[in-house]
């Protein structure tokens, strides 16, 4: 038997942090409402196409939306508008997974819009629970934390809450990091990676990329450490993230370095020169 938490209206999961993007998702969110609105596929699915990280950022809104209207008025809830939304959403999220090749995308929609009550309130308790692993991490109590992220990744996935579940795994990873238990961060960095490759947040796999990259050096795993590092900076480039650009290009020298691959290792500390000259650094 399951015990649910009390019912707690929590933050939504954070989405990507897209200060620079800014007017291109509003311009997304704006085309998504009219392709959608008008049931254009073949639109809606250029759209993604052209915006894959912001497909489900974009479809979420209006899931997250109808659970809202739900929580303002419980006992009478404006059904029929609730529908509008849970349709509209899964229409989008069935295209991105057509258009996309990402099953998972439909998979969160679908899960989201069928929901019982029991059930929403047990992904909001935990929504609570990650908010709690993260204030613990940032306390320095890491085993409290890492009790939070697990039950944050296990209510979420049998929700098929897949954002959620990443959530949890990154939260588990960053605790076990903190406490010296490297391999298991690193299972559960793999796990959360994957899952927000998937689900098209990009923004959070980069996160945890960088955070698998200097676990991987410190376990001397150096082969894995170097595709990881690519990855990050395939990522930072696309979005033109100079911290980790800078940060990404410095591992992935030494790591090469310790791999004997010396060309391949000045390469990278010639474009991390270059980098730094033309952001005048």
């Amino acid at each position: 038997m399951i015990l649910l938490a009390p019912f707690l209206v929590a933050a939504t999961y954070p989405t990507p942090p897209l200060p620079p993007q800014d007017a291109r998702r509003t311009q997304v969110a704006a085309e998504y409402h009219r392709l959608a609105g008008a049931r254009d596929g073949e639109g809606l699915g250029e759209l993604w196409k052209a915006n894959p990280d912001l497909a489900l950022v974009t479809i979420d809104a209006d899931l997250e939306g109808g659970l809202a209207l739900w929580e303002q008025a419980i006992d009478e809830p404006p059904a029929e508008r609730i529908a509008q939304l849970h349709d509209r959403a899964l229409f989008a999220a069935r295209t991105a997974s057509r258009v996309l090749g990402h099953p998972i995308l439909a998979d969160y929609a679908a899960s989201f819009v069928g929901w019982n009550d029991l059930e929403k309130r047990n992904f909001r308790a935990g929504q609570a629970l990650y908010a709690r692993a993260l204030e613990e991490l940032e306390k320095g109590e890491y085993e409290t934390a890492l009790v939070a992220a697990r039950e944050t990744r296990d209510r979420a996935a049998p929700l098929g809450d897949w954002w959620g579940t990443a959530m949890g795994y990154s939260a588990e990873g960053r605790a076990l990091q903190a406490g010296g238990l490297a391999e298991h961060a690193l299972a559960a960095y793999g796990m959360a990676r994957l899952l927000y490759h998937d689900l098209g947040l990009s923004w959070n796999e980069l996160e945890v990329l960088t955070r698998m990259v200097s676990v991987l050096r410190s376990v001397e795993r150096w082969s894995r450490a170097r595709v990881a590092a690519s990855a990050g900076l395939e990522l930072a480039r696309r979005f033109d993230r100079l911290d980790e650009q800078r940060e990404l290009l410095r591992a992935r020298a030494q790591i090469e370095r310790r791999m004997g691959l010396e060309s391949e290792a000045l390469a990278s500390e010639e474009e991390l020169r270059a980098l730094e000259t033309a952001s005048g650094d």
